[in-house]
Order: structure tokens, then sequence, then C-alpha cells
């Protein structure tokens, strides 16, 4: 069955200081590796409508109806008929091998190189039945950790400029 790609490009960092949705080649990078990996239907989060015109391809403004990213991400899950494979636009360091990595794992939420589970990762199969709660660990609490050693890296986010200028220094 044909993955969907769902990229979050849902607003400007406070503690990033600009949009992580821009930095790093943004959005268009995720998007490119996503079609390099042969993921057809990509669509991109993009939080409130003003930011639509920010994004190529298909690009979908929150629905007032969301609170918080969790309620996003239920939203959109339901709304997507197949396996869907999450993508954060601050996975800088994401490559197409770790990309291909998650699609071929068959479900699960990658650990990065610190041995955490990042749930923005999360690869859903079709019939993923989302978990209760309020946060987005607890959605894809059900899901397996998916260590790919080789990808580990490849899965770290960035909250604050710090992270990034240390990270990319090693």
């Amino acid at each position: 069955q044909q993955f969907s790609a769902v990229i979050f490009a849902g607003g400007a960092s406070l503690r990033m200081g600009q949009d992580k949705a821009l930095m790093c080649g943004g959005v268009e990078r995720i998007r490119q590796l996503c079609q390099e990996c042969g993921i057809e239907n990509i669509v991109t989060l993009c939080g409130d409508k003003d930011r639509i015109s920010m994004f190529e391809g298909e690009v979908w403004p929150d629905p007032e109806h969301c609170e918080k990213l969790s309620d996003v991400i239920r939203w959109v899950h339901q709304k997507i008929n197949g396996p869907i494979q999450f993508i954060p636009c601050d996975a800088f360091d994401l490559d197409s091998e770790s990309l291909q990595s998650l699609l071929q794992s068959g479900g699960g939420v990658p650990l990065d190189s610190d041995a955490n589970r990042q749930p923005l990762l999360a690869n859903c199969p079709a019939d993923y039945q989302m978990g209760e709660g309020d946060s987005v660990n607890s959605l894809f609490a059900d899901l397996v950790s998916i260590n790919i050693a080789k990808g580990a890296v490849s899965f770290s986010n960035y909250n604050e400029k710090s992270q990034l200028k240390e990270h990319h220094q090693q």
C-alpha cells in the first residue's frame, strides 16, 4: 500500500529564533526526500492558514477545532487512508537512506542517537489505532520503538540554535 507523508511545518519556533520550516533546506528538502523514496502523497501541515502560500504541493492548515498538536495529528490520521510517515520540519539530518529504513520498518517510532523516541517521526501502519490521551507520545504509545543504529543520528530534532550548532560541529 502506498505511503503518505505528513510534514509538520506549523509555525515559527520561538526558541530557535526563526521558522524551522525554512531552515536547512526546509520543507522543500523533506518533500524531495519523500519523492526520492517513492512517496507520492505528501501533505504539509502549515499551522495557520496564512502560511499556506509558503509551501509547494498539498498544504493543509490546522482545523479550527484543533487546539494542540495531538489534536492535529489525530485529525490528519483520520483523514488519510493507508500508512502514514510523519516527519517534523526540524528533521534537519534526515536522509533518504534513513527515511527508506523507516518506510520498510513495518511501523514504529524511531530512536534518536540518545535512545529517545521521536514520535513526530512515527511510521503508522494503515490499521494503526492511535492511543488515547492528549500528548503526542500517548498517540503513538502502542507503536514499537525502532532502533536503526545507522540512521539514529538522522532522527534527531532541534529546538534551539545551540543544539543545531553543537550537533553540526561533531
